[in-house]
């Protein structure tokens, strides 16, 4: 039976990415994207609805849309990210954490009570996408840091509520892609504090996730994929 995964986040970087190589692996994909969307022009197994997590009630409507859809959900991935600098006002901060808190928690909160019956069903995991710098935050992205540390005690909480059936664990990126606006002294700066001090693309945290899904014997794991840099000086 073909086996499905329902991933939040797919517009873009790492969300397409995986997006992509659980499809040549031969799953039906739910995914979810904000405002960039991923083609799925000749993908018959790719289902692409745009979502803000924003709107809890959209959110809803779409784990509706899902169930009325499949009767099994072998991989939840919550991967949707906002990754933004500290506001500069109360009144700006007050709304980035609103919006931080309804995408790293409410969102994976609400899919996984909605989709819990579909995992158990199936057997399924859920993956939270979190960050090393949930063990050592970077002040400059307090919130970021605080929401995602968060998830992370989600996920230690789900894998003793939902096993057996379900296992849940979690992957914590380092460096794996710069965004177009990182400088390059910027670029030194973080690879000169990462052991292997490169840079380390999209390939490793999709090994990290299929070793997650080929391993029957993990739960509650956090794996950090960031070259080292979580046990150098930060």
């Amino acid at each position: 039976m073909q086996p499905v995964a329902v991933v939040t986040g797919v517009g873009r970087r790492l969300g397409r990415y995986l997006t992509d190589q659980l499809l040549d692996q031969g799953y039906r994909v739910f995914g979810q994207y904000h405002t960039s969307r991923v083609s799925a022009s000749g993908e018959s197994s790719l289902h692409l609805t745009q979502v803000d997590f924003r709107d809890s009630q959209a959110l809803e409507r779409w784990c509706q849309q899902i169930l009325a859809l499949t009767d099994r959900v072998d991989l939840l991935i919550n991967n949707a990210s906002l990754y933004q600098p500290d506001a500069d006002t109360a009144a700006d901060g007050m709304v980035q954490l609103t919006q931080c808190h309804q995408i790293h928690l409410q969102a994976p909160y609400l899919l996984m009570m909605h989709l819990n019956g579909r995992l158990q069903h199936a057997q399924g995991q859920i993956v939270n996408l979190t960050d090393i710098y949930i063990h050592h935050p970077n002040e400059d992205y307090s919130l970021y840091c605080a929401t995602k540390a968060g998830l992370d005690s989600l996920t230690q909480s789900w894998a003793r509520s939902l096993a057996p059936a379900v296992r849940v664990n979690s992957i914590e990126p380092g460096p794996i892609l710069f965004l177009d606006e990182h400088s390059a002294e910027y670029r030194q700066q973080i690879l000169a504090r990462t052991l292997l001090q490169v840079e380390g693309g999209l390939e490793p945290i999709w090994q990290a996730l299929w070793m997650l899904i080929n391993n029957p014997y993990m739960t509650g794991a956090r794996i950090p994929v960031d070259g080292g840099r979580s046990v150098a000086k930060l």
